[in-house]
């Protein structure tokens, strides 16, 4: 048996006609932490490059936000 991987992803932008109906779901349940939201932080621009490849061997979870410093 082989093994085998697929991945799909989606265009939010093809679904604006449900775009409210997700809000009035999805925001509920943000705020009281019953649906979580997978992302990794780093600070500062001089992590783009470890984040980066933290990213493709596997290291980080979700999306990677990279946090400037306070202006």
């Amino acid at each position: 048996m082989e093994k085998s991987l697929h991945m799909e992803g989606f265009l939010v932008r093809n679904y604006r006609d449900v775009q409210q109906e997700l809000y009035e779901f999805a925001v509920p349940h943000l705020r009281s932490g019953r649906l979580g939201l997978d992302e990794t932080v780093v600070d500062g621009f001089g992590s783009i490059v470890e984040a980066f490849l933290g990213m493709l061997r596997g290291e980080k979870v979700g999306k990677i936000i990279v946090r400037g410093a306070d202006v």
